[in-house]
């Protein structure tokens, strides 16, 4: 088989036909690497000789990095670059936590390597009415030209002069519930408070759309995968009945799907960590494209049940094991389990490889050369059995 572009490649493999290779990205938020010790991001640079990087630009929260040096890229073979939007950052508090001013004020509390975001500190945790919704006054404006300015000519260069998929990523609606309501009252209020309920989900979901509607309305013609990030999973099983899903959460994410279709004819992603095999159908149902992280150690997310159950109607970004086989196997247990996950998810098309979620400090960089070597010896079509 003739040699693909990586666009070419990425969008055949989401159509389910086989492309030259099996595709992969690294590098992405939500699969990208940590930028923290013993190894992270600075460990993978110095592995690779790669000295002069530039400052580690880090998405807060998970203290992921967004602008991984494109020779690392190019030396994975990462299919896909990221268009990210413009923004107004955080600010610094008094007692030492950090206002996120483009996800609705959300509080970040400084843990470790990473940010928590306690209920304790949830902005509307106290709120009890529809009336307090409206008076909160860190509402992000989506129509504030410093999230979009300049990105239509980033974007049409991008398409223009790469041969990448180009994916971006639009504000997701229940994290953002969890995270300015309270988790515990973000489970409760679909139950026992629904009108607030209602009043929030759909403040929320009014805020993503006119991202939608400004960002993508500039940029969707350019961009080849649009990407949510709202987890539904524990390790064991989703948040909440299959029942609870479709009543509260199912309908929020058709509506935003249906939006950002009005504006371009990429594909749609969802990362939703996690168990969430039950939800799988209703997820394909409201139209999502592709499904991340595939995190194979969840309950009944094995590649090999969902590539049976789901394989033929939504593609898989991920699947190699972060939780364990990555920080602590050895490089031929790696090579072996990429081997392994290609043969399980690649025939007939319908996988990307990437790691199953952002790869965390505790992981030695020779594993994640390792994973992409692995990819670059197995990864050719036809594929060979698992």
């Amino acid at each position: 088989m003739a040699e693909m572009t990586s666009r070419e490649r990425i969008l055949e493999a989401i159509e389910h036909r086989e492309p030259d290779r099996v595709p992969v990205d690294f590098g992405n938020r939500c699969w990208t690497i940590v930028n923290a010790p013993p190894y992270g991001y600075k460990a993978l640079c110095e592995y690779l000789d790669i000295l002069d990087y530039p400052e580690p630009r880090i998405v807060y929260l998970m203290n992921i990095v967004v602008n991984v040096d494109e020779r690392i890229l190019r030396k994975f073979n990462a299919d896909i670059r990221n268009l990210g939007s413009g923004g107004l950052g955080v600010e610094s508090l008094p007692d030492g936590t950090l206002r996120d001013l483009d996800n609705h004020g959300i509080i970040y509390k400084p843990a470790g390597p990473y940010f928590s975001v306690p209920d304790t500190l949830a902005p509307l945790r106290n709120a009890i009415s529809e009336e307090d919704i409206e008076e909160y006054t860190f509402w992000s404006d989506y129509r504030n030209p410093v999230y979009f300015e300049g990105k239509e000519e980033e974007a049409r260069n991008l398409h223009q002069n790469t041969d990448y998929a180009i994916s971006t990523w639009v504000p997701n609606i229940f994290h953002r519930y969890a995270f300015i309501r309270g988790f515990n009252n973000f489970m409760m209020d679909m139950r026992i408070n629904v009108s607030f309920f209602r009043a929030l989900a759909n403040k929320i979901l009014e805020g993503s759309k006119t991202f939608v509607k400004e960002f993508l309305g500039r940029v969707g013609n350019y961009v080849d995968i649009v990407c949510i990030g709202d987890d539904m999973g524990t390790q064991s099983q989703p948040f909440m009945s299959v029942e609870d899903f479709r009543k509260n959460v199912k309908p929020y994410w058709a509506e935003l799907n249906r939006e950002i279709k009005k504006y371009t004819e990429a594909k749609i992603l969802l990362h939703c960590c996690g168990s969430i095999y039950p939800l799988i159908n209703d997820i394909i149902e409201v139209g999502f494209d592709v499904l991340n992280p595939i995190q194979p150690l969840a309950y009944q997310m094995e590649p090999e049940r969902l590539k049976r159950d789901f394989g033929d109607r939504i593609s898989f970004l991920g699947g190699i094991d972060i939780q364990r086989l990555l920080p602590f196997g050895t490089p031929e247990e790696i090579r072996e389990g990429v081997r392994r996950v290609i043969g399980i998810l690649a025939p007939g098309g319908g996988y990307i490889l990437a790691p199953s979620h952002n790869i965390e400090p505790d992981t030695p960089p020779e594993n994640i050369v390792a994973m992409y070597e692995a990819v670059q010896e197995f990864g050719n079509y036809p594929i060979r059995g698992s």
